[in-house]
């Protein structure tokens, strides 16, 4: 399990150490054996998280694979797990795969901001359908989000990032590269540029953007599963469940 603190400007006092599990890239199907997927299921709820994001790729490339989702991605616990879709899923059969999840009671959130009561304090969490099969509305996607309260961003493709950071967002949470799957130094970033791909995995500092300076950070998990070969090999390749610990940035601490 990988965890990292985020620094956020402006947070609320009542979310200082908030835990957000994040998982993405499962991909149920022949390729990821099911004792893999509940191994990572188990570690998301070892983490006791506050929250549960889920950022897409939830199929390979069968449709009988969207059974297995709801057969095999069900008991993760938090007081609230929010999805969005993936390519992978809008491929397979966006609808089904959507559905699937709801079984569980997961929030599949499609261009849409729900606000969920955390501790005691408002958080915005904007779920941006899936970009790379051109699902994604950013202005939809935000449209219900309040001003004044922290956005976490969930979107499968990371290189999104830059303009979720300017329409606002204090943390963006993505997957899909899976880290290059077979990291090769010097190659794989340059075959991964060269797909429109820039953010490989783990932290990047956004900058500060967005009408109100905010800085915005990104996270790119490699992910859970497997696509295309059932290997993983090179650095920052390796599965993965994230746990993400919100923290107030050390100047910009909004009062309680």
């Amino acid at each position: 399990m990988a965890e990292h603190d985020v620094y956020i400007d402006g947070l609320d006092p009542r979310h200082e150490g908030v835990r957000i599990a994040h998982l993405s890239d499962i991909h149920v199907g022949n390729l990821t054996p099911e004792p893999h997927i509940r191994a990572a299921i188990a570690l998301a709820n070892a983490a006791q998280p506050d929250l549960i994001a889920l950022t897409g790729d939830y199929v390979c490339w069968r449709r009988y694979e969207v059974a297995r989702v709801a057969e095999q991605l069900g008991g993760l616990i938090a007081p609230r797990v929010l999805a969005v879709l993936g390519n992978h899923d809008y491929m397979v059969w966006g609808d089904g795969v959507g559905a699937a999840l709801e079984q569980h009671g997961y929030e599949v959130l499609r261009n849409a901001t729900t606000v969920a009561e955390v501790r005691g304090a408002p958080l915005a969490l904007v779920g941006v359908d899936d970009p790379v099969t051109r699902h994604d509305d950013l202005d939809a996607s935000f449209a219900g989000a309040p001003g004044g309260v922290t956005k976490v961003v969930l979107c499968h493709l990371a290189d999104r990032g830059p303009a979720l950071a300017r329409r606002g967002a204090d943390v963006v949470l993505s997957g899909h590269t899976h880290g290059g799957q077979i990291y090769v130094k010097g190659i794989t970033d340059r075959l991964l540029k060269r797909f429109g791909l820039h953010y490989r995995r783990g932290l990047y500092d956004l900058g500060e953007t967005g009408s109100e300076a905010r800085r915005s950070t990104l996270y790119v998990t490699p992910g859970v599963g497997f696509s295309g070969v059932t290997r993983r090999a090179g650095e920052g390749t390796q599965a993965e469940v994230a746990v993400l610990t919100l923290r107030a940035s050390p100047v910009l601490a909004r009062a309680a």
